[in-house]
C-alpha cells in the first residue's frame, strides 16, 4: 500500500499527488484538487486504495484552504501551504465531505485495507477531523 501512517499525506499516492501540485502553477492547484474530488464522488464501483489516498489528501488541502489553522501532518506540505494555501469555496467544502464519505463507504478498498491492518479507528478519526474542519 505504500503507507507509513494514517495521516492524509502518510502514503506514496498522496505525496505523488502533492508533488504534482507543487510543480504546477499555483493558480491551477485548486482545479486539480477539485478534479480529484469530483472523480472520487462520481466513481462507479469499488474505489481503489490509490484513488482514496489521493482523495483524502485533496480533502485535507480543501480543509487547509478553509482554515488557516488546519495542518496536513506533513512538514513539506505545511511549508507549501504557508505560501500556496488554496482558496476553497463552500462548494469545495461540500464536495470534499462527499468524497470523504465515499472513501469511508462500503465500496472502498481503502477502508477495507485499513480494517485488515487494525487501523480503522485511526483513519476514521483522521477523516472525522477533516470533516469537522470542513463543516466549520
Amino acid at each position: 500500500m505504500g503507507s507509513w501512517g494514517t495521516g492524509p499525506f502518510d502514503n506514496d499516492d498522496a505525496m505523488d499527488f502533492f508533488g504534482e501540485l507543487e510543480l504546477a502553477d499555483p493558480d491551477k492547484a485548486m482545479t486539480r484538487v477539485r478534479d480529484v474530488l469530483v472523480a472520487t464522488v462520481e466513481r462507479p464501483g469499488c474505489l481503489e486504495v490509490s484513488e482514496a489516498n489521493v482523495a483524502v489528501a485533496a480533502a485535507a488541502l480543501v480543509a487547509a484552504g478553509r482554515s488557516r489553522f488546519a495542518r496536513s501532518g506533513s512538514q513539506v506540505v505545511d511549508e507549501w501551504l504557508s505560501t500556496h494555501r488554496p482558496h476553497a469555496s463552500q462548494d469545495d467544502q461540500e464536495l470534499a465531505i462527499r468524497a470523504l464519505d465515499r472513501v469511508c463507504g462500503p465500496d472502498s478498498e481503502w477502508l477495507e485495507l485499513w480494517q485488515t491492518a487494525g487501523k480503522e479507528q485511526d483513519v476514521r478519526a483522521c477523516v472525522e477531523n477533516l470533516k469537522r474542519v470542513l463543516s466549520s
